[in-house]
Parts: structure tokens; C-alpha cells; sequence
């Protein structure tokens, strides 16, 4: 089997795309193979031959960016808060790495290490604060049950929650007697400052909140929050599950002492992998509730001696699947390579542009707040007097433009959500609207 599997088809449609904008500007860059077994080095490559040219970030970059996706080319894809696609250079990472360990059937962990440095630098924390797991809702879990509450404690969330996010904290308080408390959030950085101090109570140990809501798309004022929790002696906990990959994530910056995320949303990782941060000063309140194999740092069974360490990696135990651990640290090349802060930047004016579009239909209502320092690129809207169901005008999307969108019914919202990313543009966002007042209508 050939270890670079799609790389003749790489080549072929990089030639096309190359003559297609011949016409405007010699990319001579464009020639090259984007993918191969060091798919994320070649892009990476790629891109800094392109700021020489002087397309960097504008349309045509954007474009280049698409084709690294394997995603077909007359789908309008707008589900990236639900589930991302890899880029190619992250597919062959895993494959590549797949084949090479079964040749030889070894489990490569050795090979983690250099990724964890990668996603310590990426988030701007320390080595043992930050650890590998499945997903977003592993990670709350593991949190969750990690901190030694009792019955009487409360934990304070908004109630537009993801039940990832959502269901271990209620399952703790059915288990210990923990009582969880909602606030209902507003639509600024101010005024959530103020409604989450005023429902602070003096049985609060735990304000565990979406960094940006999965339901509207509301950003939370992370780093002032974690001023308050931090006065108040509050643990501070953040499902990040909608931002890595959408806006630069900084651990220390934020302050929170506890951070989820998942890799297949926006950081476009493999299906299956996640992020745990733990900041370091925790290790006094806070343990693994299951550990094993490279969880100890002295064990010995004939003495019945264990001494277990303190870093966040300690939940890494046992047999890890090392290749989708290796597409994490592409994707996070991947990102790099493109840079966060113009990731950012693409998500914000795609997802301002379509609010602006938006308001301006009759019988559309935006949910998402127009405010940048609020939102990010997730954008939630209404198609007001209708018959059909959130979920109905969802498939009816997909069916008749084949746009793919995500039905939104947490907390009773009826309503629609799009996720604007770095392979979607503005011709994709004209589309949508052009749909949008046609069901509206």
C-alpha cells in the first residue's frame, strides 16, 4: 500500500488551482504536494513561500486553504461547532503513523512526548498541566470527579450548556448530593460579569461555563470571571469545546483553573481526541479518580508501594492511540502555519458579514450577540413564523442547497447554527443567504 496515498491527487488538483488563477498571479508554490507523510512541514512550507508573493491571507489564500480539505467541492459546510474535518495533512499524519507501528506493532508512545510540547506551546502552559483525552465531555468528567465536593456544595452554570458539558456535574450532584444552580447569561461581556457575581452565593465552589456557548455563539469575559472566582475562592472550570481552533487560546492569559476541549471541532484534529488543561497550583484539591500504567511516580507491587505524580497526564494511562495523537500535533502545525490570530480573523469577518446579511431579512432573527468581544465565528438565527421545526429547516437546508447547518434545541431555542471556518468564504455565506430568504419568505 502506498504509504503517500493521495498524494498523486494532491498534485493534480494543486496544478489546476494553479492554472485557474494563473491569470492574476504567478503562485508558483501552488505546484507543489501539500500532503505526503510530512503533510504539516510541506503546508507549512507552502505558505511561507506564499507570503513572499504578496497573496498571503487575501481570497486566494483562503481558497488554497479549502483544498487542503477533503471536503466535497458543492457542499457548503457549516457544522464545524459539531464535527470538523481534517485537512490532508492531518489525515496522512494519522495513516502514516498508523502504518509505520503496525509494520513494526509498537505502540510509539514515545512519539507523545514531542506533541505535548507542541500543544503546552500552543496553549501557553506548562508540560504537566495538559493532557490527551477522547473529547471535551471526558475531560469535564474527569474534572468533575476529580474535586473533592461534598453534599451542600454548589456548582453555578448558565443554562446554555452543552450536555457534554451539562451532564456530568448534574450526574455528580445525583451521586454526592452536590447542588447545581443556573443563571440565565445576557449578551455582553458586562452584563455577564454581573449576573454570574450576583448569583455567586456562599456555597459556591465551582462556576463551570462554556468559554463560548454552543448554542448562540456568546463569548464569555474569561479572564475577568477568573478574577472574581479567584477572589472568591471559586474553582473555575471552562468548556472550551468551541474555541481552540476558532480564536487564540492562551491558559495563563485566561486564569481558569480548569480548561476541555475537543480536537474534532475547530483545531480540525482526528475524531476522537481532546485536550485537559489542569492548572499546576490544583494538584492540592484536585486527582484523578482513574489512573493506572504511567499514572505512578513509585510503584511497587511487592511492597504495595504507590505514590501517584501530580501532572494532568497522569489520566494518559495504559495503551494510548498514538497515531491520533500525532494528527492532534498537524493540526495544531496546521494552525500554526496558517496563524491564529488570522484564523481569528477570517472566522470574525465571515461571521459579521453574515449577521449584517442577516438582520437585514424580514421574519430572521440574529440570537448570536452583533458585539465581536462577545461572539466569535458561530453565528444562531431564527426563521420566525414558521410551521417547520429547527430540526426540519436544518434537513430542508441540506436537501435543497445542500448546506450543511446544525438544528439548535438546547433551552428551547428553535433555532439554527452556523459555524464559519477557514475553508468556508464569502460566496458560501451569499449562498446561504440567498436560502435563507427563500424559506423565509
Amino acid at each position: 500500500m502506498n504509504k503517500n496515498y493521495f498524494s498523486d491527487d494532491r498534485r493534480s488538483f494543486l496544478k489546476k488551482l494553479a492554472g485557474g488563477i494563473a491569470a492574476t498571479t504567478a503562485l508558483p508554490w501552488l505546484t507543489g504536494d501539500a500532503s505526503g507523510g510530512e503533510g504539516a512541514a510541506n503546508f507549512s512550507h507552502l505558505v511561507d513561500e506564499m507570503k513572499n508573493t504578496g497573496a498571503v491571507y487575501d481570497e486566494r489564500f483562503w481558497s488554497f486553504v479549502r483544498k487542503q480539505f477533503p471536503l466535497a467541492d458543492d457542499l457548503i459546510y457549516l457544522n464545524n461547532g459539531g464535527l470538523g474535518p481534517s485537512p490532508f495533512p492531518v489525515i496522512d499524519a494519522v495513516y502514516s503513523a498508523m502504518l509505520e507501528l503496525e509494520e513494526i506493532s509498537e505502540t510509539g508512545h514515545h512519539l507523545v512526548e514531542a506533541v505535548n510540547k507542541k500543544a503546552a506551546k500552543f496553549f501557553n502552559c506548562d508540560l504537566d498541566e495538559i493532557a490527551f483525552t477522547r473529547n471535551a465531555t471526558e475531560g469535564m468528567n474527569i474534572i468533575a470527579r476529580g474535586l473533592s465536593l461534598k453534599k451542600g456544595d454548589e456548582v453555578l452554570m448558565s443554562t446554555h450548556e452543552h450536555p457534554g458539558g451539562g451532564i456530568p456535574w448534574l450526574a455528580l450532584a445525583n451521586d454526592t448530593g452536590v447542588r447545581v444552580r443556573l443563571f440565565e447569561p445576557g449578551m455582553s461581556r458586562d452584563e455577564n460579569l454581573k449576573i454570574i457575581q450576583s448569583n455567586i452565593s456562599s456555597r459556591t465552589k465551582v462556576l463551570a461555563i462554556s468559554h463560548i456557548t454552543c448554542t448562540n455563539g456568546l463569548k464569555f469575559p474569561a479572564e475577568e470571571i477568573a478574577e472574581l472566582c479567584r477572589s472568591r475562592g471559586i474553582f473555575y472550570v471552562l468548556d472550551g469545546a468551541q474555541v481552540p481552533g476558532m480564536i487564540p487560546v492562551d491558559f495563563k492569559k485566561l486564569g481558569c483553573d480548569f480548561y476541555t476541549t475537543s480536537g474534532h471541532k475547530w483545531m480540525c484534529a482526528p475524531k476522537g481526541t481532546g485536550v485537559l488543561y489542569v492548572r499546576k497550583e490544583m494538584k492540592d484539591y484536585w486527582r484523578p479518580t482513574q489512573i493506572g500504567a504511567y499514572s505512578e511516580k513509585v510503584y511497587i507491587l511487592e511492597e504495595l508501594k504507590l505514590e501517584v505524580g501530580t501532572s494532568a497526564r497522569n489520566v494518559e494511562y495504559g495503551t494510548r492511540n498514538t497515531p491520533e495523537i500525532l494528527g492532534i500535533g498537524a493540526a495544531l502545525d496546521f494552525m500554526d502555519s496558517i496563524g491564529m490570530e488570522h484564523v481569528a480573523e477570517r472566522g470574525r469577518s465571515l461571521a459579521t458579514y453574515l449577521k449584517e446579511k442577516l438582520q437585514s431579512i424580514n421574519k430572521v432573527q440574529v440570537i448570536t450577540p452583533m458585539d465581536s468581544d462577545s461572539s466569535g465565528a458561530i453565528v444562531s438565527f431564527k426563521i420566525l413564523d414558521q410551521k417547520k421545526s429547527h430540526g426540519e429547516l436544518t434537513s430542508q437546508f441540506k436537501q435543497d442547497y445542500n448546506i450543511r447547518l446544525r438544528p439548535v434545541g438546547e433551552h428551547g431555542l428553535n433555532a439554527i447554527r452556523a459555524s464559519l471556518h477557514i475553508y468556508n468564504n464569502f460566496e458560501q455565506v451569499d449562498r446561504l443567504i440567498e436560502a435563507v430568504k427563500k424559506i423565509a419568505a
